[in-house]
């Protein structure tokens, strides 16, 4: 209709009406088009809050990956302490054989560390880190995800000590199936380590396991080393729990100012 309208307007030489014409078609297409912008900002928008609120659940969640393994490093800490105290002081883990042959073997619980980072890495996959338009705010999640202390101390968060398999292998089959099947519960990963349970063997029978222990090459050494590294960690989880706390905070501020 419009395009009719124009043709006509220009057969008849009415230049007034042509502008006017005109006009309204450069109108139209700039509404369009800032229409369409709008439009595409807005679903933009939607895309970063959706993401931005994605990395504050990963970040929640990571909150309480973190608390579960300063607990449970914690516990092997104490475990390999009251180890140690026997191999080098000769002194008994509560007064009992048994209870330090406990030590031992608890003393070799890891759980090793894995971030919560799949939004992360799904934004970053697709490129769409351009999307959190806050520079300061995209710089913190950079600087926790790529090269903070997390990438910097990943090595030591999954470690997987030779202390491990040593004392295991020279624990009796029998004692080791007990400890695992009575004295430690993976239901609460926080309190595994922590469960009571009888001796499975006498002291006697203890004592000796404790010699072997004793004899055997190198795992004293690679019990402190475990520890130092134990120690270590838990240090590392406590600086990327102050890390994650301070990122979520700064993520939950951004969603409520969006």
């Amino acid at each position: 209709m419009l395009l009719r309208r124009v043709i006509q307007h220009v057969r008849e030489q009415n230049w007034t009406a042509i502008s006017i014409d005109f006009l309204i078609v450069v109108i139209g297409v700039f509404v369009g088009i800032q229409v369409a912008n709008w439009n595409e900002e807005r679903l933009e928008d939607q895309r970063a809050r959706d993401f931005l609120v994605r990395l504050s659940g990963d970040l929640e969640q990571e909150l309480a990956s973190i608390d579960q393994r300063l607990a449970y490093v914690n516990r092997s800490i104490q475990f390999g302490e009251k180890a140690l105290a026997w191999a080098e002081d000769g002194t008994l883990a509560d007064g009992s054989a048994w209870q330090t042959v406990l030590a031992f073997f608890q003393a070799s619980r890891i759980l090793p560390y894995s971030p919560v980072d799949i939004t992360y890495q799904e934004m970053r996959s697709a490129g769409e880190l351009g999307l959190v338009r806050d520079t300061q705010l995209r710089a913190a999640l950079t600087e926790y995800y790529v090269s903070g202390i997390l990438p910097r101390a990943d090595y030591i968060l999954r470690l997987n000590p030779e202390y491990r398999s040593h004392v295991r292998g020279l624990t009796p089959h029998r004692v080791a199936r007990h400890i695992s099947s009575e004295c430690f519960r993976i239901v609460d990963i926080r309190t595994a380590t922590t469960t009571e349970c009888a001796a499975p063997i006498d002291e006697e029978a203890a004592t000796a396991v404790l010699r072997r222990y004793a004899e055997a090459p190198g795992l004293i050494v690679e019990l402190r080393y475990w520890m130092d590294s134990a120690y270590l960690m838990t240090g590392i989880l406590a600086q990327l729990r102050t890390a994650c706390v301070d990122l979520k905070q700064r993520i939950d501020v951004e969603l409520d100012a969006a």
